[in-house]
């Protein structure tokens, strides 16, 4: 015991439990994540936002925040999470998203056969649409624009007129009291078959005699000769050779005027889960369909006109050879569907040989 009038030693107060358990919290919420592979707060922020890019910095990469649509960025930042200098678009070229981009996109040039909609400004690209009296589909790769349908057949009218994304589209006229006698002619004929049939087996059950059986085996042979004869007719007519030929005088520069206008039609003509397999039977290996995917990641149209550029440039491009091919694979209706759009079109006369 400290002896009466000894200076007291000063008492040291001790920790703050309070101040203690928000240190540890603060440590963790740094240490956890970096020790588990979590993403940190300022990944999180990067990855939810989507509002930076990076750049090399001294001591590892520095995230920039993007220059708005219709810039460039002129210099990156030097602070972390800021935005360095941005220059607006030179006159030609545009930015239509924030981004890090060093330069701005160059503004597209509208083809000759086509009419621009819309001028190109600093954060939106030059809009073109085909001329009047031709279209090319929207959902289809525009390599080129294709000339509208001028009239319908002797037996359709026009439902809707071309524009610049869609050819005449053509219907049969109304003729709706016609269908009905149709489909009412129809079902007396079924229902008068089907009479008969059962006529014939009550018959036989009652009579049990030979001229009964007699009776419906000719009726019976008569109605699945009556079939073959028309899946006979059916499979000739499947089996007929359609040949394709360029019109008497077509020059060179013409033929290869119509085989870039067929593309689009062969295109949307064949099944798409098809299309690499009727490559591969017109010759191109794995490695060519590959590139024009790659070439073409984001439209699979463009991939199969890539494919068919690729046939062409080997030399080996023959309509007549791809059809085959179609029919060959099973693709009966895609061979006929396209030999129809290519004469209609008139890229194409029709031989036919038996």
């Amino acid at each position: 015991m400290a002896p009466r009038g000894a200076p007291r030693r000063p008492v040291t107060p001790g920790p703050d439990p309070l101040a203690l358990i928000t240190g540890i919290l603060f440590l963790l919420t740094m240490v956890l994540p970096t020790a588990y592979g979590l993403p940190t707060r300022t990944e999180r922020l990067i990855s939810v936002n989507d509002q930076f890019y990076s750049v090399d910095g001294e001591d590892g990469p520095i995230f920039c925040v993007l220059c708005p649509a219709g810039t460039y960025v002129k210099q990156d930042c030097t602070v972390p999470y800021t935005r360095g200098t941005c220059e607006i678009c030179q006159e030609g070229t545009f930015s239509q998203y924030a981004s890090g981009l060093s330069e701005c996109l160059r503004c597209d040039i509208c083809r000759d056969d086509q009419e621009e909609v819309s001028h190109c400004i600093v954060n939106k690209n030059t809009v073109c649409h085909c001329k009047k009296g031709t279209f090319c589909p929207s959902d289809q790769p525009c390599e080129i624009c294709m000339p509208c349908t001028g009239s319908c057949p002797e037996d359709e009218v026009v439902k809707a007129p071309c524009n610049s994304t869609t050819d005449t589209e053509c219907t049969p006229p109304s003729s709706s009291t016609s269908t009905r006698d149709i489909i009412i002619t129809c079902v007396v004929l079924i229902i008068t078959f089907i009479i008969i049939i059962i006529a014939v087996c009550v018959y036989r059950k009652k009579k049990s005699t030979d001229r009964g059986s007699k009776l419906f085996g000719k009726l019976t042979l008569h109605i699945c000769k009556g079939n073959e004869d028309h899946d006979e007719a059916k499979g000739d007519l499947l089996q007929r050779d359609i040949i394709l030929q360029y019109k008497e005088g077509t020059d060179k520069d013409t033929k290869e005027e119509i085989i870039s206008k067929s593309w689009p039609i062969i295109v949307r003509g064949v099944p798409i889960k098809e299309f690499e397999s009727l490559m591969y039977s017109l010759a191109l290996n794995h490695n060519e369909v590959e590139r024009a995917k790659m070439d073409n990641p984001s439209n699979v149209n463009n991939q199969y006109s890539a494919m068919l550029q690729t046939w062409y440039q080997k030399g080996e491009f023959d309509i007549n050879k791809l059809l085959k091919a179609l029919r060959s694979l099973g693709m009966e209706k895609a061979a006929n569907d396209i030999t129809h759009q290519l004469t209609r079109e008139e890229l194409y006369i029709e031989q036919s040989q038996q």
